[in-house]
């Protein structure tokens, strides 16, 4: 999984928000310090979800349970948006 082609990041005011380069994006997307780092993972190369926990779990400290939800919230909210592919 990867973020595709044509997103990036803003940072507003000290909140780094997702935006689409073509303006398209309907809703503001404002990521939290894990999804931050959810998203540098996958704007770098290809990764699974066990490699997202794995990642989550070496660099915060945060439970399995933790992380997991933090990842289904973050990969849903780019799946409905149309920012991440498989």
């Amino acid at each position: 999984m990867r973020i595709k082609e044509g997103f990036s990041l803003k940072n507003f005011e000290g909140q780094y928000t997702v935006v689409s380069d073509n303006g398209e994006l309907e809703n503001t997307i404002v990521l939290t310090e894990t999804a931050l780092f959810l998203w540098n993972l996958l704007k770098e190369k290809d990764v699974t979800k066990t490699e997202m926990l794995n990642a989550l779990l070496d660099n915060f400290d945060i439970s399995t349970v933790l992380a997991l939800g933090d990842i289904d919230v973050f990969l849903r909210t780019m799946r409905e948006n149309g920012i991440t592919e498989d």
